[in-house]
């Protein structure tokens, strides 16, 4: 075990995926940063193609082996050298070549650490006695032990974090985690293509760094910022997770694109502030940190991306829940109470709020500020809103109150903390945005999909009385849209059957039924929206980006006008019957 120093910077790079290549880049910045002696920094790369090892990295070992007890910031000086990932490399039980002697092998090889130690005492007069990398590159299978393959997920960040804990004992702890996003629902957040199970949960993820966090805290030690490097990730589900596990998080509401955070700098911050001696301002620290992605990200608008990024304080989020809570009992109280201009304000209010990903998340903020402007047009119209939209008004006032971003300072208010740290985007796209998404589709997952499932694990629902889950679900029943066959329309003209009245002669009961029983679950014939699909998993995909085709029509995917009916067919006609009937009238089944 390393002697405890100030800082661990722990960067998992969950690459096994199209990210790869472009992670190579971020794990030479970081090399490139150079090295301070009161900071260790440790990296984990999973790579892309089949049968290549994950690897571990103390970064710039050597360096600090050859210089102990000096800093070297940003390696100063006009040498064009390059650096090499590879003198950083932790080694397992990796072996050198078998030595032969006239054909017959009289050595199998030595542990490359060894090789690697007898070659820097010989050269440099220096001891090469690292940490053993752990071992996530394979595991048994659970269906065949026979079969090693990738360990998930879970797994491989719980080893690393565990390792880094170990073996990287430190005052501080920042964790960055680069890979795919989009973890409320359980998409493909820190996605491993390899892995029996390819992704990572919400609820893994809280419980993983709960863990870590305990396991230093024996050690009077604190996890000060977990950062997101991954899309979509800076939502209030995220943040109730890590509540009372980290102090900080550094996320993006929308895409956050590989080569956007410039890690040289981000360390070189660090390293300027260790070497000036004295207590670090950890707030200032991190919201430098925030500016430096932002400065870095602004380059992108010249290919044409927008850019958002919101840097919190985890440990004012308690604040929140009151007026959380307060907003939901009231939206639910105006869809319940079936008032049509209360349910009409939050369909337009959420239609003109800034969202995320394919219309699936919403900026918290946004929605209620475009509420209150409908309250006030409505009162400047000389109408009086109703006391369901007042209701609403106000919490969404309470709501803003706590979500006002604390920089730039306000003149009179200098050491003004707020909850948001810091919230700010770049470009067309995000220019809404105000720091906090939360999951708001337009219409009800699958009844296949596990995102609803999943998110009444999340402690955004469990620790609520009235959780947001719950309006969403009055929410897609109150909004949705009557089947066709029972809105009023006088214009529509439906010939009988000859010498009975009482029956269509394009009767589509049955066809209703088929067509209802075989898509009820699978919704509309846009569900490109959906979390479960898309081209989040496309190997084309390098950013994560958004999809194009989006829905935002909450119609219903029983089309029949009597519920009851769900699970049964209509009986007055047979199959044959009824479809000889349509196909007599050249009619299929929609009049």
């Amino acid at each position: 075990m390393c002697e405890p120093k100030e800082w661990t910077l722990m960067f998992y790079f969950a690459s096994d995926n199209p990210l790869a290549i472009s992670a190579v880049s971020q794990l030479k910045a970081i090399k490139d940063a150079g090295f301070h002696p009161d900071a260790n920094v440790v990296a984990q790369f999973d790579p892309y193609t089949e049968g290549t090892p994950t690897h571990v990295f103390d970064v710039n070992l050597v360096n600090k082996l050859k210089s102990p007890r000096r800093a070297n910031v940003g390696f100063a000086g006009d040498d064009p050298i390059v650096r090499s990932m590879i003198e950083d490399k932790l080694w397992r039980d990796e072996k050198t070549s078998p030595e032969e002697n006239n054909g017959l092998v009289v050595s199998n090889g030595e542990p490359v650490r060894n090789a690697l130690n007898r070659a820097f005492r010989t050269k440099y007069n220096i001891e090469y006695k690292p940490p053993v990398a752990p071992n996530v590159n394979s595991v048994p299978n659970a269906r065949n032990g026979d079969r090693l393959e990738e360990p998930d997920p879970q797994t491989s960040l719980r080893e690393f974090l565990r390792f880094c804990g170990d073996k990287y004992p430190a005052k501080h702890y920042m964790l960055f985690m680069l890979g795919h996003g989009v973890v409320v629902g359980n998409d493909v957040f820190m996605l491993d293509e390899h892995a029996p199970e390819h992704s990572l949960t919400l609820t893994d993820l809280g419980k993983i760094l709960g863990e870590f966090k305990h396991s230093i805290e024996l050690e009077d030690s604190s996890l000060e910022l977990v950062s997101f490097h991954s899309c979509s990730v800076s939502s209030m589900e995220v943040a109730y997770e890590l509540q009372g596990i980290a102090k900080y998080m550094l996320a993006s509401q929308g895409p956050a694109y590989v080569g956007s955070w410039p890690y040289r700098q981000i360390l070189i911050r660090l390293f300027n502030a260790l070497s000036g001696g004295g207590t670090i301002d950890i707030r200032s620290l991190l919201f430098d940190i925030h500016h430096s992605c932002m400065l870095n990200s602004a380059d992108y608008l010249l290919a044409g991306y927008s850019f958002q990024l919101t840097l919190c304080d985890l440990e004012k989020l308690g604040g929140m829940t009151d007026a959380i809570e307060e907003l939901t009992r009231a939206l639910i109280a105006g869809l319940e109470k079936k008032n049509d201009l209360a349910r009409d304000c939050i369909l337009l209010s959420h239609w003109k709020s800034q969202s995320f990903f394919n219309e699936m998340y919403s900026d918290l903020y946004d929605f209620c500020f475009c509420f209150s402007k409908k309250i006030e047009e409505l009162v400047a119209a000389g109408l009086t809103p109703s006391q369901e939209l007042l209701a609403i008004h106000r919490a969404g006032g309470k709501v803003m109150d706590k979500l006002v971003k604390e920089n730039p300072k306000k003149p009179g208010f200098p050491n003004l903390q707020q909850i948001i740290v810091a919230a700010d985007s770049l470009g067309p796209a995000f220019q809404y945005s105000r720091g906090f998404s939360v999951y708001f589709p337009w219409s009800e997952p699958m009844a296949d999909s596990p995102i609803l499932g999943e998110y009444a694990k999340y402690r955004f629902s469990t620790e609520f009385k009235t959780p947001w889950l719950q309006f969403l679900k009055v929410y897609f029943e109150k909004t949705k849209r009557e089947v066709s066959g029972v809105e009023a329309d006088m214009r529509r003209y439906i010939p009988s059957l000859p010498g009975n009245p009482t029956l269509s002669i394009v009767d589509t009961s049955l066809d209703e039924d088929i067509a209802s029983l075989v898509y009820n679950g699978e919704g509309m014939p846009d569900q490109s929206a959906s979390l479960a699909r898309g081209d989040k998993t496309d190997p084309t995909d390098k950013t994560g980006g958004d999809l194009d085709l989006i829905s935002i029509k909450n119609f219903p995917r029983d089309t029949r006008a009597r519920r009851e009916r769900m699970v049964q067919a209509d009986r007055r006609f047979p199959v044959t019957e009824t479809f000889g009937l349509l196909e007599k009238n050249g009619r299929n089944g929609n009049h």
